[in-house]
């Protein structure tokens, strides 16, 4: 039988879970974009003042793979810590397809708004 101490709400709120999930959102908005200011660069090559970069649009596309790496980074963290946890299996699977879900959301966003808002 389950105790209270094994609840979702009880590892949420008392062992730190929320605080957990507003840090992953944050590296996972930092990571998003790295990725956008790369592609901005990548679009708008002739634009771009990068002193010292002879060429902004090679420059623009290492940004991109670091932040593309940084987004898969953060992506396997999570899904590490949510392999760690001892509950139900469905109850993992449904918050890593979630997760999954979330996390995609989020990066298409952020990508779109910093094309084509800026």
């Amino acid at each position: 039988m389950r105790t209270t101490s094994d609840s979702p709400i009880t590892a949420l709120f008392d062992r730190g879970g929320l605080k957990a999930i507003f840090e992953h959102a944050r590296n996972a908005v930092v990571a998003t974009l790295i990725v956008a200011a790369g592609l901005g660069t990548v679009r708008t090559p002739d634009q771009s003042d990068l002193v010292g970069v002879p060429n902004p649009t090679i420059a623009g596309y290492i940004v991109v793979g670091l932040g593309c790496a940084l987004v898969a980074l953060n992506f396997i963290d999570g899904l590490r810590r949510l392999a760690r946890l001892r509950w139900h299996i469905a109850l993992q699977i449904a918050l890593g397809l979630g997760y999954l879900f979330a996390s995609i959301r989020i990066v298409q966003f952020l990508i779109f708004m910093r094309t084509h808002v800026c």
